[in-house]
């Protein structure tokens, strides 16, 4: 048999056992989680289904791709060589199909998103809403968290875009500003509140505060506010630090204390006077923007691009 027959034969035969692009998708999915049952939260399969096509895969191949060490699985050395192949197809298969789509003015597929909690509670929502009415077989996945985690995620690459509440000097990353904002000092309703007028910072420092977690947007902002004028976060009384917009709303109607929040989040509470707005004498108007984030030596995906571009000209339409 000649070198070149048992080449092709060779050939043939891997390519008979080639795998379909389903299958790496959800073998790089377990690979990322390192974790069956995440995995399958995050592709939307049960974990019985999950395990099934990874012992399938693992058959076609011949090798084990995963340690089994109790409820942890690790790659197996063949693991990171497939995953290091593997990774950029399911991508590639978006891209495939998004640009078709896109040729024939029909945007189709999943669009990846990261926001932190004001842009993602409260601008997104209704931007998606009609992106969608433009595109309805555009199904958004929009991971939530501070402002600091998103960067890191787009960082990563693990989503595309990010919608954030701080700037953050970043070499690889682009921020692009899209909406505006302020930062308000958020009190009570309650009859004993209705009484006051504005405060003065002294008065704000015997008060109990309620602020947000390191990462956030709306604290890197305020700290950068409060420097300007000489104070920092730690001359006040911090009475709670919470993780997210809706534990702060809740702890100032509760009572607990009082805290800065973005006048976008606190709109209808206002209007219903669960809360207060009170001015503070020395603090200037705490003006905010928020940005997109974006890979800056990484081309988009048509879907994101399609995505960014609805969003600048919603915002322009707006303004």
């Amino acid at each position: 048999m000649s070198m070149l027959t048992l080449r092709e034969m060779n050939r043939r035969a891997w390519n008979e056992r080639m795998l379909d692009l389903r299958l790496l998708e959800i073998f790089c999915a377990v690979y990322e989680e390192r974790s069956f049952s995440r995995a399958a939260a995050r592709l939307y399969l049960t974990q019985p289904t999950v395990s099934g096509h990874i012992k399938a895969l693992e058959a076609r191949l011949g090798a084990r791709l995963f340690d089994r060490l109790g409820r942890e699985i690790r790659p197996t050395a063949i693991g990171d060589v497939l995953y290091e192949e593997a990774r950029r197809l399911p991508e590639l298969r978006r891209a495939i199909a998004e640009r078709v789509g896109r040729f024939l003015n029909r945007l189709e597929g999943e669009l990846r998103l990261g926001a932190s909690t004001i842009p993602g509670e409260y601008l997104l929502p209704d931007v998606l809403r009609r992106f969608r009415r433009a595109h309805p077989q555009v199904r958004a996945t929009v991971v939530i968290a501070d402002t600091a985690s998103i960067i890191e995620e787009v960082e990563r690459g693990r989503v595309e875009v990010g919608l954030v509440g701080a700037r953050r000097e970043q070499r690889d990353l682009d921020f692009q500003p899209f909406a505006s904002d302020r930062l308000v000092l958020v009190a009570p309703g309650d009859r004993q509140w209705r009484r006051v007028k504005a405060l003065s910072l002294a008065e704000l420092r015997d008060l109990p505060l309620l602020i947000r977690e390191r990462g956030s947007g709306t604290r890197t902002v305020l700290e950068r506010a409060l420097a300007e004028l000489g104070h920092r976060l730690t001359e006040f009384t911090i009475a709670a630090e919470l993780g997210s917009t809706s534990a702060l709303k809740q702890a100032v109607i509760a009572g607990l204390g009082v805290a800065f929040l973005s006048a976008r989040a606190v709109e209808h509470e206002a209007k219903c006077r669960l809360v207060r707005i009170v001015p503070v004498r020395e603090l200037p108007v705490i003006e905010r923007e928020f940005f997109i984030v974006r890979p800056r030596r990484r081309a988009l995906s048509p879907m994101s691009e399609t995505f960014l571009e609805f969003l600048q000209k919603s915002d322009e339409g707006e303004a």
